[in-house]
């Protein structure tokens, strides 16, 4: 039986990831202090908050945290024609062989490829052909021509490249796109070089995307809210030393005879979801998190809860991904016209959060009622 409970509701669900910060305020002169800092980084909003000794050993580590962040992105980015990513698959297009890459390229590939094994191609960086397709076709408002499509799809998958200790190969036209990971490795990055630099209570938000270390000095843990029917959060979660992330398409999507096509793209069928959904992950790092939350949006609540139970059973990267949990909003349009079906996938652990939110809910009403 899948590790994971369901529940049903017939409203539109809004989901989003809310941060609230914790602040402390310490009598004691030696105590640390709460910074934050704000960057766009890797095309989002960025936030660093933690605490720190002093001034200048706040600001030195931010400033260690932006350049880390600015380097990975020229070494990963899909967007800038300049980055090392894009000028490897040139290389190997013009030349036909193998090309030698950097350490932080080699390990975004190889997370990449770990990620698509274990969620049966639900995620795969080598979809960014078909992504392309689909991008036009946001613009234009038609779908990609059934040809294009089709050869597109051939430059997909795990048989299509490889990467060994001489470099990277790929046969010609494969395009690499490994957003699904890209910014949960620099969220990984980020918290390593606060720590570096002596700060360990902290946490890094990438627009909604989280790394979460040690919580800040007299409370047990980071406050983030994930929120549903309505603007006010479903339940809150106190967090340590965890990452975060969440995927969806709430607003990134075209509608083309009728059909809603969202962003997110199924490697495995070349087509992108139509159903509105939206994921968020729990787990020990934000590489991990961000990968099987893209993953989770494309399995959906039919297939999610076996292959994520397999995940499980196969305990890889020595505990990496155990324990992690999850959250899956599926919102499928009634075709009468009526109110559309919601259905919500978790692991035991959202629900207790939930079921505990909304005890807690129901107490505090109660309270204010005999008031």
């Amino acid at each position: 039986m899948a590790n994971c409970c369901r529940f049903w509701t017939a409203s539109v669900l809004g989901v989003a990831l809310l941060l609230v910060a914790s602040r402390v305020f310490s009598q004691e002169l030696n105590a640390p202090k709460r910074y934050e800092f704000s960057e766009e980084k890797m095309g989002v909003p960025t936030r660093l908050l933690f605490y720190a000794s002093s001034d200048e050993k706040a600001t030195v580590a931010a400033q260690a945290v932006w350049e880390r962040f600015d380097e990975l992105n020229s070494i990963l980015s899909d967007w800038d024609p300049e980055s090392e990513i894009i000028q490897a698959c040139r290389a190997i297009e013009s030349s036909g062989e193998r090309v030698a890459v950097s350490d932080d390229l080699r390990r975004a590939l190889l997370e990449s490829r770990k990620y698509c094994e274990l969620t049966r191609g639900a995620f795969d960086s080598t979809v960014s052909p078909i992504v392309k397709l689909w991008r036009r076709s946001r613009y234009f408002h038609e779908r990609p021509p059934a040809k294009m499509l089709d050869a597109a799809k051939e430059r997909v998958g795990l048989n299509v490249w490889n990467l060994d200790d001489d470099g990277l190969w790929a046969e010609k036209g494969v395009r690499f796109d490994v957003g699904g990971v890209a910014k949960g490795i620099a969220l990984d990055e980020a918290l390593r070089i606060l720590n570096d630099h002596e700060i360990t209570s902290a946490l890094i938000d990438a627009s909604g995307d989280l790394r979460i270390g040690d919580p800040p000095p007299d409370k047990d843990g980071w406050i983030v809210g994930v929120s549903s029917l309505g603007d006010e959060p479903a339940f809150y979660c106190e967090l340590s030393n965890v990452g975060v992330a969440t995927s969806g398409d709430a607003n990134r999507y075209v509608e083309i005879d009728g059909v809603r096509y969202s962003h997110i793209i199924d490697p495995r069928t070349g087509e992108p979801l139509t159903s509105r959904c939206v994921a968020t992950v729990l787990a020990p790092t934000a590489t991990t998190a961000d990968a099987l939350a893209s993953a989770l949006c494309v399995l959906g609540p039919r297939e999610a809860p076996e292959a994520f139970d397999e995940i499980r059973r196969q305990g890889v990267g020595n505990g990496e991904l155990s324990p992690f949990d999850y959250i899956l909003i599926e919102v499928a349009d009634n075709p009468s016209g009526g109110e559309p079906d919601v259905e919500t996938l978790a692991s035991p652990r959202f629900c207790e959060l939930f079921d505990a939110a909304r005890k807690e809910r129901t107490e505090a009403l109660g309270t204010e009622r005999r008031q």
